[in-house]
């Protein structure tokens, strides 16, 4: 039980000390939960759809939207709407978080 103490610990470090060197320490748990989602999606698809993000995501709409803002405006990630149907979005991540 200590050693997987230990090593959750040592994996937990490593992780904020990550997010800190690429400057995620200065976001939300909300917001980092809502990128690492996106990055997760996004191994998949270069552009990941905003609906798909919607429909997937467990946080209330309004929150969720205030967050993809402060990823748009830290430039994390970018919004590109559809050039066939401009009512739909996608969303790219920024090559530095790749």
């Amino acid at each position: 039980m200590l050693k997987n103490n230990l090593s959750l610990a040592t994996l937990w470090s490593l992780l904020r000390d990550k997010e800190r060197k690429l400057g995620l320490d200065k976001l939300s748990l909300t917001e980092r939960d809502i990128f690492l989602y996106i990055l997760f999606i996004q191994e998949k698809n270069k552009l990941i759809s905003l609906e798909n993000i919607v429909k997937n995501r467990r946080h209330p709409r309004a929150t969720l939207f205030r967050c993809l803002k402060k990823l748009r405006l830290e430039k994390i990630i970018q919004v590109k709407k559809d050039t066939a149907d401009t009512r739909k979005s996608f969303i790219s991540i920024s090559s530095k978080y790749l």
